[in-house]
This record gives C-alpha cells, sequence and structure tokens, in this order.
C-alpha cells in the first residue's frame, strides 16, 4: 500500500481551485476519460476506465496513455503547490512498466518528491486492483517539472 512520505504546503492558498482550472483547460485529459478524484498540497490520484481507444496491439493499456496519464498526474501535482499565475511545464520525463496494464479500470497518483523555485522533482504510479483488491502496479515514473 502507498504511503506518502510527507505533506507539503502550497505557496498558493487556493491551490485546489488554481489545480481544477489548469485541469480544466487540459483537452487531452478530458479526451482520455481521465478524472482527478484527489487534489492535496503536492498531491493527485486520478482514475480512468479503461477504453478500446486506450489498447495497444495485445488488448493493454497503451504505453503512451500510461506516459501521458503519469506525465499528467505528476505536473498537476506540481501546479497544486505552485502560486497562481505559475505554469508549470515537463522538462524530463521517465517510464518504467512492471506489469501488462489488464483491467476495467486504471488509477494513478503523482506526487512532488522535492519541490523547489525551479523545478519540482515528481513520482507518479498507475495500477489497477486485482481480484482480491490488491494494487498491481502497471508502470512507475518519475519526471522534472519546470516553474516559470
Amino acid at each position: 500500500m502507498f504511503e506518502r512520505m510527507r505533506k507539503l504546503e502550497s505557496r498558493n492558498p487556493k491551490f485546489e481551485e488554481y489545480t481544477r482550472y489548469k485541469i480544466g483547460k487540459n483537452k487531452f485529459i478530458k479526451w482520455l476519460g481521465m478524472e482527478i478524484t484527489k487534489i492535496e498540497p503536492g498531491y493527485i490520484e486520478a482514475e480512468m476506465d479503461f477504453k478500446e481507444m486506450h489498447e495497444q496491439q495485445n488488448g493493454w493499456l497503451h504505453g503512451g496513455v500510461s506516459s501521458a496519464i503519469l506525465d499528467m498526474v505528476e505536473g498537476f501535482a506540481s501546479y497544486s503547490l505552485v502560486e497562481e499565475g505559475k505554469q508549470v511545464f515537463t522538462v524530463e520525463a521517465k517510464i518504467s512498466y512492471y506489469n501488462p496494464g489488464i483491467a476495467s479500470k486504471f488509477f494513478s497518483r503523482g506526487w512532488v518528491d522535492k519541490p523547489g523555485k525551479r523545478f519540482h522533482f515528481c513520482q507518479g504510479e498507475i495500477y489497477y486492483l486485482n481480484e482480491q483488491g490488491e494494487e498491481v502496479i502497471v508502470a512507475k515514473g518519475s519526471a522534472t517539472m519546470a516553474v516559470v
């Protein structure tokens, strides 16, 4: 089970409103069918029902979709820490695939591991719940987000 190491403080007292505003402007997240379910300073959770358009050639969750999901949960986790009016951009990303994504619903979480004035170092995970209700990790990612 996942447990964050520490709670972070946002530089924006209206961090949830600002983060939701940025999420609302992201058309790709809507197209994918991702729904953000939790926003805390430096932390985001999301879920997505698996659809045919998310499949790769073997019927599993496509790696490109996984990469996009991780980029968004890590990026929006970063947005939850910055002052209103600041922008966040991915400048580096890495993804490791652990298990095939074979499920009807996927969950993801992203968090800022180390915030900074110019860069936030982030991590994220995509998983599904097996028949016993246990998390099965599909992919893990890390990203550096520039704050401008």
